[in-house]
């Protein structure tokens, strides 16, 4: 008897423990600067991202070292290869108002120029730092490539928490999406 109401104790324990509710984040275009007034059509394509990046969880580094963290209850509120596809896209759209964008998966189509974005690493540091690596293109329509770059930005993080790292990583693919756009209308 004393064994049942024991495990029947802990059980009951189990049961009331219950695993906080995963918080969801986004990356956002807010508050971007038009860069030209260019009318051209641009088709943005699904952005290549590492194994490591390439999950729900986000991904975040202690400072001074290479320990990786992957943050359960911190999650993207979407695949992270596709969120970065939207904000890519959305940015230019900012950047370059009376333009043509559109999210691609598979041909762009008859768009005049294809973005395609490969992330080598986006280290975020909490309390410090995010730095985002990265190779993009500009092809034409026939998939000649007009432009290449690889690419490195450091952004500071401006608090502790999770949201003040997601605002930073915003900040580098703004920055990288601006370099796209202005790259785009020297064209």
């Amino acid at each position: 008897m004393r064994k049942f109401i024991c495990g029947l104790f802990l059980v009951l324990c189990a049961c009331s423990f219950r695993s906080p509710d995963p918080t969801f984040y986004m990356m956002n275009s807010n508050g971007l600067s038009a860069v030209s007034e260019r009318k051209i059509n641009v088709a943005v394509a699904r952005v290549k991202v590492p194994d490591l990046l390439d999950r729900a969880q986000m991904v975040a580094y202690e400072k001074d070292s290479d320990e990786v963290q992957i943050q359960e209850f911190n999650r993207w509120g979407e695949s992270f290869p596709d969120m970065m596809q939207a904000t890519i896209t959305n940015d230019l759209m900012a950047y370059l108002q009376n333009a043509f964008i559109k999210r691609t998966y598979f041909d762009s189509g008859n768009m005049s120029y294809s973005v395609n974005v490969e992330i080598n690493n986006l280290k975020a540091y909490k309390g410090d730092k995010v730095i985002l690596s990265a190779w993009w293109n500009i092809s034409n329509s026939g998939g000649r490539v007009l432009k290449r770059e690889q690419v490195s930005y450091e952004v500071p993080v401006q608090g502790n928490n999770i949201q003040d790292v997601v605002n930073a990583q915003s900040e580098a693919v703004h920055k990288m999406s601006r370099d796209i756009a202005e790259a785009l209308v020297k064209l």
